[in-house]
């Protein structure tokens, strides 16, 4: 009989990076009302989008907390699936580490997931390129220069200023580029 080693890393990162892969595990039930399963690969896949996000933002977050309301309200979205869940989870998680900085943490990590699940949903349509640029651009707006108070205002504006506007839509599984200028 041959034995195998197993090797176990029981440093603190490790360890850390294990107890946040648990926390998204034990949101499962709630992602799967929504279509979405939360798997190990999933999960990892997640933290390390999350680990990224922290590094590229200069941030530290303790907690899994903020990563699992973040998954929980945007599993509701309609336009994650279960092929797009770790991918646009992951870029999510660098936006909103992203913006913490650009708004200087003057808004609640709870506030801050609901404005982003809004602009994803109800302006970009689940478009992470839009997300990334027009949306991104409207929170900021919203809040650190205070220019208008209702999204849709902010929408409108920048949609009749006759800027440019990239981003992808899909049709059926095939992927469609729409590049178009807009004008009053």
């Amino acid at each position: 009989m041959k034995k195998e080693l197993i090797k176990l890393d029981l440093s603190p990162g490790a360890l850390a990076e294990r107890k946040v892969i648990s926390s998204l595990l034990e949101i499962n039930s709630s992602t799967q009302k929504h279509g979405l399963i939360l798997t190990e690969t999933i999960a990892k896949e997640i933290v390390e989008a999350r680990q990224y996000a922290l590094k590229a933002n200069d941030r530290l977050d303790f907690s899994s907390d903020t990563l699992t309301r973040l998954v929980k309200a945007f599993s509701q979205s309609y336009y994650i699936t279960q092929e797009t869940f770790s991918e646009i989870i992951g870029e999510l998680t660098d936006l909103f580490y992203f913006l913490k900085n650009e708004l200087k943490d003057e808004l609640s990590d709870d506030d801050l997931i609901s404005e982003m699940l809004i602009v994803f949903n109800d302006y970009c349509a689940g478009a992470m390129e839009l997300m990334q640029n027009k949306g991104v651009e409207m929170i900021i707006r919203k809040y650190r220069f205070k220019e208008w108070s209702d999204l849709a205002d902010i929408w409108d504006r920048s949609i009749t200023s006759g800027e440019f506007i990239s981003y992808y839509d899909y049709d059926g599984g095939e992927q469609i580029n729409y590049d178009e200028t807009w004008r009053e």
